[in-house]
């Protein structure tokens, strides 16, 4: 098994963004979303099977965001992200249903694989404090642990892409969410 890989931040090039909002630099290998929906997408490489960390920080109960993966190619991406195409892991400790206007909905809570399998708990540390995904994509086979606890377990249909790119979401102006530096390792 291969060891882990830092998808850094500070690589020129390795990083580019499609849609309105924007990542900014606030400290050495972090970004922090602003500015309106859109993805920042890993460019050098597609992913099939992985184990894929993330570490985030909400500053606000209303931040919202997102990590992506095996979603379309680059290209396709610069233009339109396609948001049905690949995986979303939620960052959203409302819950909040946006086709409902609803909160807690277990669907778009954090750690959910967004409106296809629900997080059975909410594993989110206090708001200013650092968390972390560990996503492990082997096959259909999806599983998401938040802070060491396993909150989603899901097993993809065969139409769902196997491999595609990684992602972080800026979701929606005033959301501020912090990533730092995302780590994979191949399977």
């Amino acid at each position: 098994m291969d060891s882990f890989e830092t998808l850094s931040f500070d690589i020129p090039g390795a990083w580019a963004m499609a849609g309105e909002g924007r990542f900014v630099p606030v400290g050495p290998g972090v970004l922090e979303s602003e500015g309106g929906s859109g993805l920042l997408w890993y460019t050098p490489s597609e992913f099939s099977d992985f184990r894929l960390q993330v570490d985030w920080l909400a500053h606000s109960i209303e931040d919202n965001s997102g990590v992506f993966f095996r979603f379309p190619t680059a290209e396709l991406a610069r233009k339109q992200p396609d948001w049905k195409a690949g995986f979303e892991v939620q960052i959203d400790d409302r819950g909040v249903d946006p086709e409902h206007g609803t909160q807690g909905s277990s669907l778009h809570l954090t750690g959910a694989l967004y409106m296809l399998a629900p997080a059975l708990l909410l594993a989110s540390r206090p708001l200013g404090e650092w968390n972390t995904f560990d996503i492990l994509a082997g096959g259909l086979d999806l599983r998401v642990a938040l802070n060491g606890v396993e909150v989603c377990v899901f097993t993809a249909p065969a139409y769902k892409p196997r491999s595609g790119r990684i992602g972080l979401q800026a979701h929606h102006a005033g959301s501020r969410v912090r990533f730092r530096s995302p780590r994979i390792q191949r399977l």
